[in-house]
């Protein structure tokens, strides 16, 4: 009884099949994306070091002790010497300070990174959501055009043994037939693809089965699209312009910091210890005294290291601004193909939807045509392949124009 209750159980699990929609989808591909959560460790870190930088410009404590003994003393002239020190910077030429700026710039850097991030991901699970149900309607396409050809075979099998037909016409059909069902096979392999590949965006087990929600494509008004002032918000406000802007703020700020290298460092030191030739032995309360000192330090000369390095950073500041002019530029080339393959993709859309009614007719008249013989086998075959073309190109160029619109959205944010 054990084992049948098992094996229940076992296939109930196997059958379950979550399903998603695409919104259900995007969701779960935020919390589960293995990327995205790599991405937002990696603000974490940039937090961690940006409090790193401006604790930099905060007093230092510290505990420090020495023991020295001579040979042959027997520990009776051993001098121990310890204490405690506070140490603060009061001039470090600006590093500290650039050093905490750079620091913030990083951090913010990295947080819309992991916006564009989420924004691609988004953008990706959206077509593969897609793409899936793109093949699944294309199968559903196949699969009815295999039914209807077996069912054609097996009438023109009977017309073959009443001799009202002959073999190659028989023949011409059958191998329409399993044309169909190789089509079949490579779209469900497809199929299989493109949900692992979905699975992985959402951080699903690749065991687990899913189901996509159906959705209702909507025909969005391109009309009301501002292609000018969209580029220009996205020049200066998309996460791509954020980003580019904060590579040049961190470049700048490295280059402030580096020229620090020219200034003197000073150092303050307070601190209470014990006198150092107090020895181990006699060591009391009247050994311990205040102490109170200021370190300067400056390179005053370094073969002109410094200044290569303060060279080579502000080269970088002019490498970042050209760096910006040509993503931007890039970007505005997007944005432009995007808009005119939405446009195009509405287009499509209204030709493909007369291509499909004309080939719907064409099938009905053609199809009364052989089943009176009129027509041959190889005419009808050539309609029914150009009926099955035409509902998938429909089917494809509706989702592909929601697919070109989410593309357009993405490059705009």
């Amino acid at each position: 009884m054990k084992k049948y209750l098992l094996l229940f159980f076992a296939i109930s699990i196997a059958s379950f099949s979550r399903e998603l929609s695409l919104q259900e989808s995007i969701d779960l591909a935020k919390r589960n994306n293995r990327q995205l959560k790599e991405k937002e460790i990696s603000v974490q870190q940039k937090k961690l070091n940006e409090n790193v930088k401006i604790k930099n410009a905060l007093p230092s404590v510290r505990a420090q002790g020495t023991y020295s003994d001579y040979q042959n003393s027997n520990n009776e002239n051993g001098v121990f010497q310890n204490g405690v020190y506070v140490s603060q910077s009061i001039f470090s030429g600006g590093e500290i300070f650039y050093n905490a700026k750079a620091g913030k710039a990083l951090r913010e850097f990295e947080e819309s990174d992991y916006n564009s991030q989420s924004i691609n991901l988004t953008l990706k699970v959206i077509e593969s959501y897609i793409t899936t149900l793109q093949l699944k309607k294309s199968l559903a396409v196949y699969e009815a055009s295999q039914k209807e050809k077996s069912e054609e075979l097996n009438k023109l099998q009977e017309f073959y043994k009443l001799s009202l037909i002959d073999k190659s016409e028989l023949l011409k059909v059958e191998t329409s037939l399993y044309s169909t069902q190789t089509s079949i096979i490579k779209v469900k392999n497809s199929i299989t693809t493109e949900e692992l590949n979905l699975k992985n965006l959402l951080g699903l087990n690749m065991n687990e089965e899913i189901t996509l929600k159906e959705m209702e494509i909507t025909n969005f008004n391109t009309d009301d699209i501002n292609l000018a002032q969209d580029i220009e918000a996205a020049m200066n406000n998309s996460t791509l312009a954020q980003k580019l802007d904060k590579n040049i703020t961190i470049s700048e700020y490295n280059a402030k910091s580096s020229r620090s290298t020219f200034l003197p460092k000073v150092n303050l030191e307070y601190g209470y210890e014990s006198l150092e030739d107090s020895s181990y032995s006699r060591a009391n309360e009247n050994d311990w005294q205040w102490k109170v000192g200021v370190t300067v330090k400056w390179d005053i000369f370094n073969f002109g290291s410094g200044m290569d390095s303060y060279k080579e950073s502000t080269l970088e500041v002019d490498k970042m601004r050209l760096s910006k002019i040509d993503s931007l530029e890039t970007l505005k080339k997007e944005i432009t193909t995007a808009y005119l393959d939405l446009n195009m993709s509405r287009e499509t859309i209204k030709t493909n939807e007369k291509a499909l009614l004309t080939a719907l007719e064409t099938y009905n008249i053609d199809k009364e045509k052989f089943n009176n013989r009129i027509i041959d086998s190889v005419d009808f075959l050539k309609t029914e392949a150009d009926l099955r073309d035409a509902q998938i190109t429909h089917i494809n160029s509706q989702l592909n124009y929601f697919i070109y619109y989410q593309q357009y959205l993405s490059l705009l944010k």
